[in-house]
C-alpha cells in the first residue's frame, strides 16, 4: 500500500505551539496560515524563537472564523487571519540573517509576547508586499513557473517526516520524543522502512506534483519537549548527531538529518487532507546531496541542463 498523511500541522506564529488540522491548502508560503507571524526582538528585529526561549511552544493558536486566537493561561488575544498592510506599521524583521519586511501587530500582542516570555517583544505578520525567495536546492521559477518564495520559516516551505522514521530514532533514545519534537507540516504513516522519504524527489499528491529538495539539517529545536516546554541541555540532538549524520552536503554533513523539505509545484488551488496517498513519481538514485543541483533533481542530464540555465541567467543579469 502506498503511505498516507496521518496528520497535518501548521504554526501560524513561528515556534508555538502546532495546531493539527485535518486539511490544509496550498499558498504561496506552503502550507496556508504556516508560520506567517513571528516574535522579534524589539531593538534588534531578530526572530525569538524556542531555541532560546522554550515555553513558546506552549502558546496555543486556533484558527475561529477569521480570527487566530492566541492563549496561555489566563490571557488571550484576538488576531485578523487576514491582516491588512493598511493598518499596520511595516517595519524590518529577519529570520536569522535573512531581511523581511513585516506588519508590526501593534501593542496588545506585543504586551502579550512580553509579559509571558519575560523580555521585550513585538509580533509581526510577514508583509504580503515582499518576496522572501527560496532559491537552493529548489526547481527554479522557469521550472516551476513561479518564484518559490515562504513566509517566516527557517529555509523552506514545507516539512515533511514519517511516523516510522521517528520510531527509528527512538528505538536510541533512553527517553522517546515524539513528532512533534521536530516540528513537521506532513506526517506519513505506512513508508516502507525509515528515511524512506529521504530519497524522493517528486511525488503527487490528489494529482499535485510536490518537489522533495533536500534534507532538514537539524539544531537543538527537538530538545524541546513540546508537551512541557522543557528543553535537554543534550538530547536527542547528542544521539542524532551519532545516527543521523547522513547527508554528504557541503554544510549539511556536520549536522544530523531528520525531515525532508517540500516544494509545491503550485501556489494555490490544490489542498492536502489527512488520508491522502503519495504517488512517489521519482526517486533519488545514489548518494542524495543537501548542497547543489543534486538536491531535486533525479539525474544527471537534468543536472547539466538545469546548470547550464542558471549559469546563462546570470551570465545575462
Amino acid at each position: 500500500m502506498a503511505p498516507v498523511i496521518s496528520d497535518i500541522y501548521i504554526y501560524p506564529i513561528k515556534s508555538c505551539k502546532a495546531l493539527k488540522v485535518t486539511e490544509a491548502d496550498i499558498s504561496k508560503y506552503g502550507l496556508a496560515y504556516d508560520r506567517v507571524w513571528q516574535v522579534i526582538d524589539p531593538e534588534t528585529s531578530a526572530v525569538r524563537t524556542m531555541r532560546q526561549l522554550p515555553p513558546m511552544t506552549l502558546v496555543d493558536q486556533q484558527i475561529v472564523g477569521d480570527e487566530l486566537v492566541v492563549s496561555v493561561p489566563g490571557k488571550t488575544i484576538r488576531l485578523p487571519l487576514y491582516p491588512k498592510p493598511e493598518n499596520y506599521e511595516e517595519r524590518d524583521a529577519f529570520v536569522f540573517k535573512v531581511p523581511v519586511k513585516a506588519l508590526d501587530m501593534g501593542e496588545e500582542a506585543a504586551t502579550f509576547f512580553t509579559d509571558y516570555l519575560g523580555v521585550p517583544c513585538r509580533l509581526v505578520f510577514k508583509s504580503p508586499n515582499h518576496v522572501r525567495t527560496v532559491v537552493e536546492h529548489t526547481p527554479n521559477k522557469d521550472q516551476l513557473g513561479f518564484q518559490a518564495e515562504t513566509g517566516f520559516a527557517d529555509n523552506f516551505p514545507i516539512l515533511c517526516l514519517s511516523h516510522e522514521s521517528v520510531e527509528w530514532i527512538n528505538q536510541s533514545l533512553d527517553n522517546p520524543v515524539s513528532v512533534l519534537n521536530f516540528r513537521p507540516n506532513i506526517v506519513l504513516r505506512g513508508v516502507s522502512e525509515p528515511f524512506e522519504e529521504d530519497m524522493w524527489c517528486k511525488v503527487k499528491i490528489e494529482g499535485t506534483v510536490y518537489y522533495f529538495t533536500c534534507r532538514c539539517t537539524r539544531c537543538d529545536l527537538p530538545n524541546v519537549d513540546p508537551a512541557t516546554g522543557i528543553k535537554d541541555k543534550l538530547q536527542p540532538q547528542k544521539t542524532l548527531q551519532t545516527i543521523r549524520r547522513v547527508d554528504k552536503g557541503k554544510v549539511a554533513k556536520f549536522f544530523a538529518c531528520v525531515g525532508i523539505n517540500v516544494q509545491p509545484s503550485v501556489t494555490e488551488g490544490a489542498k492536502i487532507r489527512v488520508g491522502d496517498e503519495i504517488d512517489v513519481v521519482q526517486v533519488w538514485e545514489g548518494e542524495r546531496k543537501k548542497t547543489g543541483l543534486e538536491g531535486w533533481v533525479g539525474s544527471e542530464s537534468e543536472q547539466v541542463e538545469q546548470a547550464e540555465r542558471l549559469t546563462a541567467q546570470t551570465t545575462e543579469a
